[in-house]
């Protein structure tokens, strides 16, 4: 088979929705162990001496088509009107009783049964609940002690009881340490569980904070508050200095009052692309509020810091904005207010400073930047 048939096969035994295709590896590979067990437990018959009578051939007949029972439900989307769409509990409590059943027949051979019921068992420790893992090794126990019981009354011959007593406390055992086994990892699943939902919470979280201004795209005030708030952990932890700039439009009143707010509109989202194109891709350019900008320039000292705010400063200045209806190209200018974070001080401490030094460069004629 080419290996486009082997995929055209997949999807027409799995399907194609990833949910389903999980659940129906899962009984595929329950099928093919109960497939494997039955021509076993035939041999087993032979070797121990046994006629492989009607009865044994009823067993073969109903673990296998149970088995396909299974598979149907599953594949025909039936089994997703339940609580448990992958039907793991029922697979596992059929199997069991398949496999008690068959250590009925197996004569001297069926010590074989109890590593296939401990893989059977294990089918169910990635998905069952602690409560439902106690339920089945206790339906187990008590199943296997009743089918040995009887075993050991109508042939002692071939079931004797001392044995019996023996094959019953070894399952007495192993089946405890499953249910616990089963437990634990029902425990961890929770747990990974909660971790997710906590980590799905968080990152819902993350992207309410990190939305964007509707007008120019740039972050908002609250996601630059978020970011402002990482740059100064992480200014903590290494030691690298971060500087804060605050950006005002000179004038910006006369535009909306000379022009119109959609060329005011407009005069913002200009001056927001050419600020971004001016600064290093490591800065952040923010809409602070109304015609003010702040810029973010982590891992940067004062004096890097002031050369960057000049050149974002002179772009701005010089780049010709649409024109509004009279025809006549815009042009603003921006002033700046621009300092270092201090090791010891709040951000709100520099965020005052910055606008400090904002409201000088103004009072100083504008266009400009000041620093302290």
């Amino acid at each position: 088979m080419t290996g486009r048939g082997v995929r055209r096969f997949e999807r027409l035994w799995l399907g194609t929705d990833p949910a389903q295709r999980l659940r129906l590896r899962q009984t595929s590979l329950a099928m093919a162990l109960m497939a494997l067990c039955a021509p076993m437990l035939h041999y087993c018959v032979a070797i121990s001496g046994g006629e492989r009578g009607a009865l044994l051939w009823v067993w073969t007949a109903v673990s296998l088509g149970g088995m396909g029972a299974f598979y149907a439900a599953i594949r025909s989307g039936w089994s997703r009107r339940l609580a448990d769409p992958s039907l793991t509990t029922a697979q596992i409590a059929f199997a069991i009783t398949s496999a008690a059943f068959g250590y009925a027949q197996a004569g001297a051979l069926r010590g074989a049964v109890f590593p296939v019921l401990n893989l059977i068992l294990m089918f169910g420790m990635f998905q069952l609940r602690a409560r439902s893992a106690n339920a089945l090794c206790l339906f187990a126990l008590v199943l296997f002690a009743f089918v040995m019981g009887v075993m050991a009354t109508l042939a002692p011959a071939a079931y004797p009881p001392s044995v019996e007593v023996g094959h019953f406390l070894m399952l007495a055992c192993m089946l405890p340490a499953v249910a616990v086994l089963t437990a634990r990892l029902s425990r961890i699943r929770r747990r990974l569980s909660q971790q997710k939902q906590d980590l799905a919470r968080a990152l819902a979280q993350l992207q309410a904070i990190a939305t964007r201004d509707e007008l120019t795209g740039l972050p908002n005030r609250r996601q630059m508050q978020a970011l402002m708030d990482q740059e100064l952990q992480r200014s903590q932890r290494h030691g690298h200095a971060f500087c804060v700039a605050i950006l005002d439009l000179d004038h910006f009143k006369d535009v909306n009052d000379t022009h119109g707010h959609a060329v005011g509109d407009t005069v913002l989202r200009a001056v927001a692309e050419v600020g971004q194109a001016a600064l290093r891709a490591s800065d952040v350019l923010a809409r602070w509020g109304g015609e003010e900008f702040l810029v973010l320039l982590p891992d940067t000292a004062m004096p890097l810091a002031l050369v960057g705010m000049e050149r974002l400063r002179q772009q701005i200045g010089a780049q010709a904005l649409p024109a509004p209806t009279d025809g006549a190209p815009l042009r603003v200018t921006v002033s700046i207010g621009l300092t270092d974070h201090r090791p010891g001080d709040a951000l709100a401490d520099t965020l005052e400073r910055a606008d400090r030094l904002l409201y000088e460069a103004k009072h100083q004629g504008r266009d400009r930047t000041c620093t302290d």
